[in-house]
């Protein structure tokens, strides 16, 4: 499980990396665009996710702003390493 949540998180290293590169140098045709409508989405997912976190685990899991940020940019794959503190 542990090589999944690796390979997990480079994935998504990769994809933020894209989204940020279409940014300053967008992609041509309409792939841009699509690039601009996917970061607009991760972004509030990823929110959303932290927001519930916050909401459901608040008493219980005491993030630290390293972990918040992970979990931003990581998504359920940093949930999973952390699921061990909710036990």
């Amino acid at each position: 499980m542990q090589y999944f949540i690796h390979f997990a998180k480079a994935l998504m290293v990769l994809i933020w990396g894209l989204l940020i590169v279409n940014l300053f140098v967008p992609f041509p045709g309409k792939a841009a665009m699509a690039f601009y409508f996917l970061l607009a989405f991760i972004i509030a997912m990823h929110l959303i996710q932290l927001l519930v976190i916050y909401g459901a685990f608040g008493e219980k899991l005491k993030l630290t702003k390293k972990e918040a940020t992970s979990i931003f940019f990581f998504g359920v794959f940093k949930m999973w390493e952390l699921k061990h503190r909710l036990a």
